[in-house]
C-alpha cells in the first residue's frame, strides 16, 4: 500500500509540475502576444519557444492550445500556430459585446462605490488627458479607466468576461483604434467624464446614457474603418 501511495504522490507531484511549466509558458506567451512583442501573424515555432524558455516542447504545445481557446492564436494543420489575426468586422463584433457587458457591470458597481474608488477614476482620468499624443498610452489608461469603473461590480465572472473580450481586440485597442479613429480621443474623454461623474452622483441615468452614447459612436466609428478599409487600394507584395 505505502509503495502505492508513493507512487500516487509521485505521479501527482509530476502533473503539478507540467501544470506549473504549462502556465509559465502560457502567461510570458500571452503577454508577448498582448504587449505587441509578438505581433498578429507572427508564427510560433515550438522548437525555438521551448529552447527560449528553457522548457520540453511539451508545455508550450499546451500553453499554445491555451492560448488557442483565448483566441490569441490559431493552429494551422501542419503548417503550426500562429499569432491570430483579427478583421474589422470582428474586432467591431467583439467590442460591441464588451461595451453592452462593462455597462451591466458598471451600473451594478454604482452603489458599492466610495470616495476612493471615484478620486482614483478621476486620478486615471487625469492621465489620460495628459497623453492625448501618445496613441498608445491612451489606449492603456483608457483600459484602466474602464477597469476603474466596474472594479467593484460583485459579479466576478462578468467582470473576468469582459477583460478577456479586452484582450481578444487589445492589438488594435493598443496600436491601431484610435489610430484610424483619432475623433474617439475626445469623445472617449468626454464620455468618461460623464460616466465618473454620473458614478460620483449616483446617478444611473447619466451613466446609461454615457454608455449609450458610447456604444453608438463608437458602432459607427468601426464602421467608417472598416469601410474606409475595404475602399484602401491593396498594396503589393512585388518588391
Amino acid at each position: 500500500m505505502s509503495a502505492i501511495l508513493d507512487r500516487t504522490r509521485a505521479g501527482h507531484g509530476a502533473a503539478e509540475l507540467s501544470f506549473s511549466k504549462t502556465r509559465h509558458a502560457y502567461a510570458v506567451l500571452r503577454a508577448q502576444i498582448l504587449d505587441g512583442a509578438l505581433r498578429p501573424g507572427d508564427w510560433l515555432r515550438l522548437t525555438q519557444i521551448a529552447r527560449s524558455l528553457d522548457l520540453s516542447e511539451m508545455p508550450v504545445r499546451e500553453a499554445l492550445r491555451l492560448l488557442e481557446k483565448d483566441g490569441l492564436v490559431t493552429f494551422h494543420l501542419h503548417r503550426g500556430a500562429q499569432v491570430a489575426s483579427l478583421s474589422f468586422e470582428r474586432a467591431l463584433e467583439i467590442t460591441e459585446v464588451r461595451m453592452v457587458l462593462e455597462r451591466a457591470a458598471a451600473l451594478a458597481s454604482i452603489p458599492l462605490h466610495d470616495r476612493t474608488s471615484i478620486d482614483t477614476a478621476r486620478a486615471v482620468l487625469v492621465q489620460m488627458e495628459a497623453v492625448t499624443d501618445d496613441l498608445v498610452k491612451f489606449a492603456v489608461r483608457n483600459r484602466e479607466f474602464a477597469g476603474r469603473i466596474y472594479a467593484k461590480c460583485p459579479n466576478s465572472f462578468l467582470v473576468q468576461h469582459i477583460q478577456d473580450l479586452w484582450d481578444k481586440v487589445w492589438q488594435y485597442s493598443s496600436t491601431a483604434v484610435f489610430e484610424v479613429m483619432r475623433h474617439r480621443v475626445r469623445d472617449t474623454l468626454a464620455e468618461n467624464r460623464a460616466i465618473c461623474e454620473g458614478i460620483r452622483r449616483g446617478d444611473t441615468g447619466m451613466v446609461e446614457d454615457a454608455f449609450d452614447r458610447r456604444l453608438r459612436k463608437s458602432v459607427e466609428a468601426w464602421q467608417m474603418a472598416i469601410a474606409g478599409a475595404h475602399t484602401r487600394p491593396a498594396t503589393s507584395n512585388k518588391p
